[in-house]
């Protein structure tokens, strides 16, 4: 998974014609600045649900702009019988 929340935050920052950092997001969305952090450099190993979904609603943007699958992972193939 690559996390898009940089590009997230200077989009919204240039929108709103102000500065964005994480400390911001973390200010306006009362998620961990650690959650966000780790999430920013893709260190995270599970995506709170609930985090997504303010994250979504503070970007006003989808899940999946939010992350981006970049690996598929290998799938088994089916083995005949």
């Amino acid at each position: 998974m690559r996390s898009n929340i940089y590009l997230l935050m200077a989009q919204k920052a240039a929108r709103e014609r102000r500065r964005i950092t994480l400390r911001t997001v973390s200010d306006e969305t009362g998620i961990s600045y650690y959650t966000l952090s780790a999430i920013a450099k893709e260190t995270i190993r599970e995506y709170p649900r609930d985090v997504l979904a303010q994250l979504c609603v503070y970007f006003q943007c989808n899940v999946g702009d939010l992350l981006t699958l970049t690996e598929v992972p290998d799938t088994p193939t089916p083995t005949a019988c």
